[in-house]
């Protein structure tokens, strides 16, 4: 039992040690295969080429440059600003006489919508009532009715009102230009001119009077001498007396003529004051229907005409043609004035401050016209406030190229659009960057 045993150890060491034989010779065989394989390109190279490719990376960083921003908000304005050209009630476009990019006068009329009137009656008629407001401010009043001999059966909504400063204005020309306040007036100083002719007459009879009647009271008295000198009878003595009472009787005759010549003179004069005053009120009533007639066309113009607001260069936003539909308050388009000045004012936060300097390109990136789709608007620094407020720095922005985005897009003119103003400061390379920014980590891991 013992030898089996034995014979059991033995076979078992024996298989061992042939199996670890079998293992040696194949790792030999495969450490021979490696070390007798020579090694591809790749496998040669891959190391220094991966370090030639992180150098490059490292040294690129020295060369690779971009923007530093600083980014605020603002606010887009004007000095002189574009003026809206806005419809003021609903209606089709019938006649459009001026285009996109035409020079227009202050006033000057656009296009015109669909009314009961006919445009060219109105235009004429508010041509007559321009003038006779300039012949009423220079005082010839008497020309005014004269520029209203033609008469319109055409002007619609302004009919009514034209009747009724028709009627004035006849009763007008009738009273004044016709000559009937005149001949009035000229009758009336006639009467007035007879009446102190009259006067002066009456006051030369007066005087003879009151002379005769001196004369006739002195007779008397040297008659009541003779009659207590028993010279004179009393019969001869009544009659005496009877004469001077008589010629007495006249003077108060005199004095009556005068205050009827008097009262009279006063009652001319009332009716010449009267008249006067009629006259004026003819001419206020006039002025008045004329100026009332000229408001009442204002309006209609204001609403059935596309006027200019102001003096400039029309840009419409929207294409327009004849018998188009508008409705009331669209905005058409705008008025640039010659001397209009688009700029963005925006308030320059302190944090960064201290990069920013006239110059500095600008983007401008307007909220209500977003950049992906409509681009963003190129601007210059051209301003900034040496001494902050509340809300930081005041500071100008120049639009380079108006209100056109760099994907030629144009963005109409709306005072106080909001937009965010990305400055773009001095240029730094990305060595650089990285190095701020490891020293800030720095300094930041330090406190």
């Amino acid at each position: 039992m013992e030898k089996e045993l034995i014979d059991k150890q033995e076979e078992k060491e024996f298989l061992a040690a042939k199996t670890i034989t079998s293992r040696i010779n194949q790792r030999s065989e495969l450490s021979e295969e490696i070390i007798s394989r020579k090694p591809d390109f790749l496998e040669r190279w891959a190391l220094l080429f991966f370090l030639s490719i992180l150098l490059v990376l490292f040294f690129s960083t020295w060369f690779i440059k971009y923007p530093d921003i600083i980014e605020t908000r603002a606010i887009l304005t004007a000095e002189n600003a574009p003026k809206e050209i806005v419809t003021k009630q609903d209606g089709r476009l019938v006649k459009l006489l001026i285009h996109n990019n035409d020079d227009v006068a202050q006033g000057e009329i656009i296009g015109w919508f669909e009314s009961t009137a006919r445009h060219e009656d109105v235009l004429f008629l508010s041509e007559q009532l321009d003038s006779s407001i300039a012949l009423l401010n220079s005082g010839q009043i008497s020309k005014v009715a004269t520029l209203f001999n033609k008469r319109f059966d055409n002007l619609g909504e302004l009919q009514s009102s034209y009747q009724k400063f028709i009627t004035i204005c006849q009763q007008y020309n009738d009273y004044i230009v016709m000559g009937f306040y005149e001949r009035r007036k000229y009758f009336l100083q006639t009467d007035i001119y007879s009446l102190d002719s009259a006067r002066q007459i009456i006051y030369g009879q007066k005087e003879l009077t009151e002379q005769d009647v001196k004369l006739a009271e002195e007779t008397f008295s040297m008659n009541k001498q003779l009659l207590a000198e028993k010279v004179l009878s009393n019969e001869e003595f009544r009659v005496e007396k009877s004469k001077y009472v008589n010629k007495t009787l006249a003077l108060p005759q005199l004095e009556t003529s005068l205050l009827s010549n008097t009262s009279l003179r006063r009652d001319k004069l009332k009716e010449l004051d009267q008249l006067e005053q009629d006259v004026a009120i003819q001419k206020t009533g006039f002025q008045q229907s004329i100026q009332s007639l000229k408001s009442e066309v204002d309006d209609w113009k204001k609403k059935y005409f596309l006027q200019a607001p102001v003096a400039g260069k029309t840009s419409f936003i929207i294409p327009l043609q004849e018998n188009q539909y508008l409705k009331a308050g669209k905005v058409l388009g705008y008025i640039n004035p010659d001397d209009t000045h688009i700029y963005v004012e925006a308030n320059l936060p302190q944090h960064n401050f201290g990069k920013i300097d006239t110059g500095f390109q600008v983007q401008l990136r307007f909220e209500a016209y977003p950049y992906q789709e409509n681009g963003f608007v190129e601007g210059t620094l051209s301003y900034i406030s040496s001494i902050p407020s509340d809300s930081g720095f005041l500071a100008t922005i120049r639009l380079n190229r108006g209100l056109v985005t760099n994907n030629n897009k144009n963005i109409p003119y709306k005072n106080g659009l909001r937009t965010q103003a990305i400055i773009i400061t001095k240029n730094l390379r990305l060595m650089e960057r990285m190095y701020y920014n490891l020293v800030k980590s720095t300094s930041v891991g330090n406190k």
